[in-house]
């Protein structure tokens, strides 16, 4: 019988701070499950009160009084870069867990399959995010500092999203497509957002990859791969799923800070067009970023901080508890 390991040296979310900064991001290996904790659930630190007083006044329109984020505009660009590729990892890697379950399970859940369309939304509104800026601005930034780390920088290095297609497409062909439905329309949006998103910050079309020449056939190598880690700061250690959860949640209360005090596209920034017969859906990214984003901060802290906002908002205060 092989031997379970557990997380013997936790790690911590430091408090939040007035101003929010790009911290490394700790993570296991995306083929490698968040090992069991050796702290009991009481003396770890899961999602914080911090978090949550953080994401109720995201809701109530108060703004943040924590981790806010860059004013300067460039600054920001790159910040939003930073947080919103960190938040996407952790959820490619819920996401791809969130699969592969789905794959190995004779017969899922109708409501696993939608957690999972739902984790492709969640997705979809961080690929807005972290591409909001201009092309002009994202050239100067974002693609000058991927072109420093290396000339044919690509999201193809990504090692955390490489299960997620093949993952997805035997979940489509084991499921019957009504079962599938969500799961399905969900991911062609995703990429539906992606193609915008690409289109809005690189108008020629040609990425870096492509600008330096290098056949995109050939899958990355280890390299690549480390290369893109420490491009993004990414530490990969054997973490536990309490600090996995927290991690999450913190950068997700980040996005949801910035979006509150700058709105969720920057104002030089022309939007990602969306078009063909879905764009009335996409457009909904747009709309309503926040909701998308809350929902999955309230699932992973097992709190409800929308319905505590409305329940305290529309109370009436003669009323006796």
């Amino acid at each position: 019988m092989s031997r379970i390991r557990t997380v013997e040296r936790c790690y911590a979310v430091p408090e939040p701070s007035e101003f929010a900064v790009v911290t490394p991001l700790i993570l296991s290996l995306p083929e490698t499950e968040p090992a069991p904790c050796a702290r009991t659930a009481a003396r770890h630190g899961g999602p914080g009160a911090a978090e949550l007083r953080l994401l109720r006044r995201t809701v109530t329109g108060a703004g943040p009084d924590r981790l806010r984020a860059p004013e300067d505009p460039d600054e920001r660009t790159r910040y939003r870069w930073m947080v919103g590729h960190h938040t996407a990892f952790a959820v490619w890697q819920s996401l791809a867990r969130l699969l592969r379950s789905i794959a190995e399970t004779p017969a899922p859940a109708a409501h696993t399959i939608r957690q999972a369309a739902k984790l492709y939304d969640v997705y979809s509104v961080l690929f807005l995010y972290a591409g909001s800026c201009s092309a002009d601005r994202y050239a100067a930034t974002v693609r000058a500092d991927m072109t420093a780390s290396h000339p044919a920088f690509s999201g193809q290095w990504a090692r955390d999203y490489r299960p997620i297609p093949d993952l997805l497409r035997q979940v489509r062909a084991r499921l019957p497509a009504d079962l599938a439905a969500s799961l399905t329309e969900a991911a062609a949006h995703n990429h539906q957002v992606h193609m915008a998103v690409a289109k809005k910050l690189v108008p020629d079309g040609v990425s870096l990859l492509q600008q330096a020449a290098r056949d995109p056939g050939h899958g990355p190598s280890e390299d690549d791969h480390e290369l893109y880690d420490a491009h993004f700061d990414v530490r990969r250690r054997l973490v536990c799923q309490p600090f996995f959860t927290a991690q999450l949640v913190r950068l997700l209360t980040q996005c949801l800070c910035d979006i509150a005090d700058h709105g969720l596209e920057d104002p030089d920034a022309v939007p990602a067009e969306f078009t063909g017969s879905h764009s009335e859906a996409l457009e909904r990214f747009v709309r309503d970023p926040k909701n998308i984003l809350l929902g999955l901060a309230e699932t992973l802290s097992g709190s409800r901080v929308r319905e505590q906002f409305h329940e305290a908002t529309f109370r009436d205060p003669n009323e006796t508890t």
